[in-house]
């Protein structure tokens, strides 16, 4: 995995680089972050409230030519707004620039095993905003995508997926479905290899149009 660290605040980028030794952060300037990826993982940490618009627009397109890219963004100042307009565009992850390094590593832990990093009311914004107005392009579902790829899912499986196009967390599934987190994370990953969903936002979508 490799991980590379984007601002123009030379405080922010030690911090970001101290916090995240462990996995040998690299600090790369906006315009050079598509030249640095390759087919394996790569998550990309950057600092939105730095940015000048053309920097952002840069680092979000990655995702159309690189799909695999993580994007986790960091702002000074989060609000719901802004949280539910960088996930629509692809981004993996919304948090704080000034978390804990403990919570900027788990940040890290979760993205990597393809969830998105946050809050349940904030997914649940983000999907009420794109049920009710989906994009025409650049959409977080495949229009392509049949319901029929639900087809092959256990009874268990349908169940946890019922509790997550809520917004919820593993831990919430796993307290409302009474059972183990590691139980859900392993529904998760049959119905993400069986539906062909890359993240867990595609996933409620997809679910949506599933008939009631």
């Amino acid at each position: 995995m490799k991980l590379f660290c984007v601002s123009n605040r030379p405080k922010v980028l030690a911090r970001w680089k101290s916090l995240l030794n462990k996995w040998q952060p690299d600090i790369v300037e906006a315009g050079a972050v598509q030249n640095r990826l390759d087919s394996g993982v790569c998550i990309v940490l950057l600092h939105l409230s730095s940015l000048s618009e053309g920097e952002k627009q840069q680092l979000f397109n990655l995702k159309t030519k690189f799909p695999s890219t993580i994007l986790v963004v960091c702002t000074d100042i989060p609000n719901e707004t802004e949280g539910v307009e960088v996930l629509q565009l692809g981004a993996n992850g919304y948090t704080n620039t000034y978390v804990t390094g403990s919570l900027l590593s788990e940040v890290v832990k979760t993205v990597l095993r393809g969830d998105i990093w946050a809050g349940p009311e904030l997914l649940q914004k983000l999907l009420r905003r794109l049920l009710s107005n989906p994009p025409v392009t650049n959409s977080k579902v495949d229009t392509a995508e049949s319901v029929d790829c639900f087809d092959g899912l256990s009874s268990r499986e349908r169940d946890v997926l019922s509790v997550l196009v809520t917004g919820a967390s593993n831990k919430e599934i796993a307290r409302e479905l009474d059972i183990t987190e590691r139980t859900v994370k392993a529904h998760l990953s049959s119905i993400f290899q069986k539906t062909g969903a890359s993240d867990r936002v595609t996933l409620a979508l997809m679910a949506s149009k599933l008939p009631v």
